[in-house]
């Protein structure tokens, strides 16, 4: 999305670039790429609004995927129930000598 927006777009034109745009582009749009009844949607919750900066799409606080919300920063699920991350398997898992 950065170089789209170092490119020439608009913060506005960049965002549609990467849903509805991208959803057309795969063929998906009827299901994928923008907010309406009867689509599918995963949702960012940012800290900051990309419509100022578009580096503010960084800025992620909370995904929403398949219904359910996870925290983005440590992945703990915040609803529809509260659950910690299980520990992945690589962080304790050591090179073979």
């Amino acid at each position: 999305m950065w170089a789209l927006k170092s490119g020439g777009l608009t913060n506005h034109e960049v965002l549609r670039s990467a849903t509805l745009y991208g959803a057309q582009a795969i063929g998906y749009d009827q299901d994928l790429g923008s907010i309406e009844p009867g689509k599918l949607a995963d949702v960012l919750v940012l800290n900051k609004d990309p419509l100022e900066n578009i580096r503010n799409t960084n800025t992620i606080r909370l995904v929403m995927k398949g219904g359910d919300m996870w925290e983005a920063d440590t992945l703990n699920q915040v609803w529809p129930v509260e659950k910690k991350l299980a520990e992945p398997w690589w962080w304790k898992d050591q090179p073979v000598k």
